[in-house]
């Protein structure tokens, strides 16, 4: 306990300069909003621990464990989300939002740990898959995976970094409208996602049939007319390509002769 009589000292000392007690009192007052602002970001990423189902299309083959589940069950930590021939959406209890497509394993943790499928996801939540984690900080990306070893990232808007689960090697950013694939542990080059990929996932089944939105309004639209700006994009962020409109042929008059 030699601090206590050290720090006592120390305020006497600057007891006699108002502007230095000032000073002391607005650096304690900094370093202890400092601790509070990292104590509670922690405690909101530990918070991320249940997942609400929303939506059940196509069906009603979706499953939380071996339990057969309907809007409104919920998933807590640990537990798994199975697909079927349905697909389903998810509303995480941090305000993120998850679409499961159909034959898809969703685990619920620290992370959205994807075995197998396909999930769009939504908000501030981080995905794992084949062995690398993918941080973001409130943006949309779709993880797909065939057998949890190997398996795409692929980003819609904003950026996400994707490391190891072990530490190893270096994080690598994947921004809007690029993609990184899994393969066997290693991480292939990051390369932009042609315009017709982009289109099949907006109008794909990650989209299609979902009533419940997963992001502002407008942000559909905003986010399809940045990546596909030889589309057509409709309000709700659903392309079509444009195609120029033909010349009309002008009649030639013919003489009377």
């Amino acid at each position: 306990m030699f601090i206590l009589p050290i720090v006592s000292r120390l305020f006497n000392f600057l007891q006699s300069s108002r502007d230095w007690r000032r000073i002391f009192i607005s650096l304690i007052t900094g370093f202890c909003v400092f601790l509070t602002v990292g104590f509670f970001q922690q405690y909101t990423v530990a918070q991320v621990n249940l997942a609400i189902i929303q939506e059940i299309l196509d069906g009603d083959q979706v499953f939380i464990q071996d339990n057969q589940a309907k809007v409104e069950d919920k998933a807590e930590f640990g537990q798994i989300v199975l697909t079927k021939v349905s697909r389903a959406g998810v509303l995480f209890n941090n305000g993120a939002a998850g679409r499961m497509d159909s034959n898809s394993v969703v685990t619920v943790g620290q992370c959205v740990e994807i075995k197998q499928g396909k999930i769009l996801v939504s908000g501030p939540i981080n995905g794992c898959i084949a062995g690398f984690t993918v941080g973001v900080e409130g943006t949309i990306y779709v993880l797909e995976t065939m057998d949890g070893n190997t398996g795409d990232i692929k980003v819609l808007e904003g950026t996400v970094e994707v490391s190891s689960s072990t530490g190893s090697g270096k994080p690598v950013q994947v921004k809007e409208g690029e993609k990184v694939s899994v393969l066997q542990g290693i991480l292939s080059e990051v390369i932009p996602m042609t315009p017709e990929e982009i289109a099949s996932i907006l109008s794909g089944r990650l989209f299609s049939g979902f009533t419940i939105p997963v992001t502002p309004e407008g942000a559909l639209y905003s986010l399809c007319s940045r990546l596909l700006p030889g589309f057509s994009c409709s309000t709700t962020g659903i392309p079509t390509p444009s195609f120029p409109t033909p010349p009309v042929p002008v009649p030639i008059p013919r003489l009377p002769f």
